[in-house]
């Protein structure tokens, strides 16, 4: 190990400065990488212990963190498409094994040809209520995860699902495939952080100034009505002071149906998505919070360790050429 160390040390020292400065570049940019990763990692981990879990029918409008379990919503089922099994959530990868030419040597690997994930909304349930959960967008740890290929039997399925049946069909015989899903099963725990808002948004509503302006233009619009109601002399003219009135009493009619409309949007339903502040994740786990925690810090773990070994073959390389 030691003679072999000072030989790569000597053809370092001695090789094109071009191409050894090319891989120091390649050595810097991947430890760049792996130091983002880790901080990342870090930061969903400190993210999920800093916010304290909310029910859903108490929950805030805004970022919050809720528990329950995944269920479908009524009307299409949501069905996986290799497995054909229900679930909340699925993604897929179809791949196919190609054979190459690498150095006079003949070599395998899986190419990718066709993969998807879930866009359908599902219901997250816990002992309060539910509320809906938008995926797009969302960083998601599955639970089940179902590999096989085209020479094998789909083991523990009643019957090769369509699409199976499909790329199958489709592609010539003997062709090596691997099929790959991950899913989220109904009555699953589901973790999950983001943004809670309700269907009846007041960001797309008008402001109570606008209202107030759109109900005042239409009382304008009947004038005879304004003079019966707000003409308190009499003298068949809208005065300063009876205008003054008209604005007031607009004001509190219009504050008087948002609050009714309210009451409605608290009954509505709520809907978890992705937040329009991308610093703030947005996670989906079929694992508690606690596993997630400890599964984002050990993955800072490993890119830490990647990160400070490619940082420091990085830095004696530049040191044993450039030094």
């Amino acid at each position: 190990m030691h003679s072999w160390f000072v030989q790569l040390s000597h053809a370092i020292a001695r090789g094109d400065a071009t191409v050894i400065g090319a891989g120091i570049t390649a050595l810097a940019t991947s430890a760049t990488f792996f130091s983002w990763q880790t901080w990342r990692s870090l930061e969903r981990a400190r993210t999920i212990e800093d916010i304290p879990t909310a029910k859903a029918r108490s929950a805030h409008q805004g970022y919050v963190e809720l528990e329950g379990t995944g269920q479908q919503m009524d009307g299409e089922p949501i069905i996986a498409p290799l497995s054909g099994l229900p679930c909340v959530w699925y993604r897929y990868r179809v791949e196919r094994q190609e054979t190459y030419e690498e150095a006079g040597r003949t070599r395998q690997r899986w190419v990718a040809i066709e993969s998807g994930q879930s866009t359908d909304v599902f219901w997250l349930e816990d002992d309060t209520g539910r509320v809906a959960v938008d995926p797009v967008g969302a960083e998601i740890t599955p639970k089940h995860k179902d590999v096989w290929n085209s020479h094998a039997d789909l083991i523990g399925f009643a019957r090769q699902p369509a699409q199976v049946v499909q790329f199958l069909a489709k592609h010539r015989s003997g062709e090596r495939l691997r099929f790959t899903e991950e899913r989220i099963n109904p009555r699953d725990h589901i973790y999950a952080i983001g943004l809670l808002r309700n269907l009846g948004s007041h960001a797309s509503q008008p402001t109570v100034d606008e209202e107030v302006r759109e109900l005042l233009r239409q009382w304008k619009a009947d004038q005879a009505l304004l003079k019966e109601r707000f003409d308190l002399d009499q003298n068949g003219k809208i005065d300063q002071k009876e205008w003054a009135l008209v604005r007031s009493q607009a004001r509190r009619e219009v504050n008087k149906a948002r609050r009714q409309q309210n009451a409605h949007f608290i009954e509505g339903i709520n809907v978890l998505s992705r937040p329009a502040d991308s610093r703030r994740p947005y996670l989906l786990s079929a694992y508690p919070q606690t596993q997630l925690v400890r599964r984002y810090r050990i993955w800072a773990s490993v890119y830490g360790v990647v990160f400070a070994a490619l940082a420091i073959i990085a830095v004696w390389a530049f040191k044993t050429r450039f030094g």
